[in-house]
């Protein structure tokens, strides 16, 4: 695979991703230990989303998109008390 692919195919990976880890904290039913869990998983996934992304080139359209669900989750995050 070429290093243009592999980089294409990590973006679509990393933009996945982080839709994944915003679908986590989308649950209208998130309480208690569950709300522990889901708090300390959507934090690890978002450092893990920022690390990764340092990496890779992105189109303005991915970089644009990343961002936006990258400050949702950050203001999930906060709404739960958090900061990253």
């Amino acid at each position: 695979m070429q290093i243009d692919n592999w980089n294409q195919t990590a973006v679509k990976v990393l933009l996945a991703d982080a839709q994944s880890a915003l679908a986590l904290t989308q649950a209208e039913e998130i309480r208690g230990a569950v709300a522990v869990e889901v708090v300390a998983a959507a934090r690890a996934n978002y450092i893990d989303l920022v690390r990764r992304s340092n990496v890779l080139i992105m189109t303005n359209g991915d970089l644009i998109a990343f961002q936006r669900m990258l400050d949702h989750l950050r203001a999930c995050l906060r709404f739960f008390g958090e900061s990253v």
